[in-house]
C-alpha cells in the first residue's frame, strides 16, 4: 500500500490531476465566500464581516501551522517581511475593489474583471522585470481588451461605472503575482496567509471602531451602507456565517498553494477562469443573477486572451519550477 501511495503522488499525471483537482475546488470555494459576502453586506459593512471572520482564520492558520512541515521561525520571519507585508496590504486593497463593486455588478462580471490580471501581468512584468510579451502575448492583450469593452459596453445603457472597481482590483492582484515572483518564492506559505488575515483583522478593527464611534452623516451611510454602517448586531445564525467563511478562506488558501506546488503553472493559471462557470451558476441559482449574450461572449473572449498570455513562449520558460 505504501508502495501504491509513493507511486500515486510521485507520478507526474497523478501531480497534474491533484493540481487540476485542488485549484477546481480553490475556486469553487471562492465563489461560495464571494457570493456569501454578497449577500451579507445587505446586512453589515464590509469591514464588520473582515474583523468577525480575520480571527477564526488567524487562528486556524496558527493550529495548521503547528502541524505543518513549516518551521516556526519561517512562518513568524514572513510576518515580518516588508515584501510580505506589502502583499498583504495589496490584497487588501484588492478585496476593497472587489467587494464594493458587488452591489452594482453581478458576481461573474466582477470575477470577468478581476481575471484580466494575467493581461495586467504580463504588461508589468515587460516593463518592470524585462520579461518578453512576444506577438501571441500582445494578441492576448488586445482581445483582453475586446472582452472588457464587450462586458461593460461604455456608452450603452447597461454600462455601469463600477466595473472601474474589480479592473483595479485585477491589477493589485497582478502586483500581488510580481511580488511573489520575485521576492517571495521561497516564503512560508502559512506566514504569507497569517501576514494578511492579522493585517487585515487590525485594519478592519480600526474602521469599525472609527465608524461606530464617530459621526458619520446619516445620508452618506445610506449612499454606501456596505462600507460606512456602524457595527450591526449579529445573530447566531450570523456567527455561523462567518465561521463557515473563515473554513472556507483557509481551504482556499491551502488548496491554492496544493494547486501551484503539484500542477504545472500554466495549467493551474488557465483554470483559475472556471471561477466565470462557477460564479455565473450560483448568481443564476441563488443570486437571481442572468448574464446577458453580450456579457458571456465577452467573458469567453477575456478567458481566451488570459490562456493566450498564460500560455505564450516566454511565459512559460518564465514559470518557477514547483517541486
Amino acid at each position: 500500500m505504501q508502495s501504491l501511495h509513493r507511486y500515486l503522488w510521485g507520478s507526474d499525471l497523478s501531480k497534474e490531476l491533484i493540481g487540476i483537482g485542488a485549484i477546481l475546488l480553490t475556486v469553487l470555494l471562492m465563489a461560495i465566500t464571494d457570493a456569501i459576502i454578497k449577500v451579507a453586506m445587505l446586512d453589515f459593512s464590509l469591514w464588520q464581516l473582515f474583523l468577525t471572520r480575520s480571527p477564526l482564520v488567524v487562528l486556524l492558520l496558527a493550529i495548521s501551522a503547528v502541524f505543518s512541515r513549516e518551521k516556526p521561525t519561517s512562518v513568524l520571519e514572513s510576518l515580518l517581511n516588508p515584501w510580505v507585508n506589502l502583499r498583504s496590504l495589496l490584497i487588501i486593497i484588492m478585496y476593497f475593489f472587489m467587494y464594493i463593486s458587488l452591489p452594482y455588478l453581478n458576481l461573474a462580471v466582477m470575477g470577468a474583471a478581476v481575471l484580466i490580471s494575467p493581461i495586467c501581468t504580463a504588461l508589468m512584468s515587460a516593463l518592470l522585470l524585462k520579461d518578453k510579451v512576444g506577438s501571441k502575448g500582445w494578441l492576448g492583450v488586445a482581445l483582453g481588451l475586446v472582452g472588457v469593452v464587450m462586458i461593460s459596453r461604455p456608452g450603452s445603457d447597461i454600462f455601469q461605472p463600477a466595473i472601474i472597481l474589480p479592473i483595479f482590483a485585477g491589477l493589485c492582484y497582478s502586483m500581488t503575482a510580481l511580488i511573489t515572483r520575485s521576492k517571495l518564492q521561497q516564503t512560508s506559505t502559512i506566514g504569507v496567509a497569517l501576514s494578511l488575515n492579522v493585517i487585515l483583522l487590525f485594519f478592519s478593527a480600526t474602521l469599525v471602531l472609527g465608524l461606530t464611534f464617530s459621526s458619520v452623516p446619516k445620508n452618506w451611510v445610506e449612499y454606501i451602507p456596505f462600507l460606512l454602517r456602524p457595527w450591526a448586531p449579529m445573530s447566531s445564525r450570523d456567527i455561523a456565517m462567518i465561521a463557515v467563511m473563515a473554513g472556507l478562506t483557509c481551504g482556499i488558501t491551502v488548496l491554492l498553494a496544493l494547486a501551484y506546488q503539484v500542477g504545472r503553472t500554466v495549467v493551474i493559471a488557465t483554470l483559475e477562469y472556471s471561477y466565470l462557470v462557477f460564479a455565473g451558476l450560483i448568481g443564476f441559482f441563488f443570486l437571481d443573477e442572468v448574464l446577458g449574450i453580450f456579457s458571456i461572449l465577452g467573458m469567453a473572449i477575456l478567458v481566451g486572451s488570459g490562456i493566450l498570455v498564460l500560455t505564450r513562449p516566454t511565459a512559460i520558460a518564465s514559470q518557477p519550477k514547483h517541486a
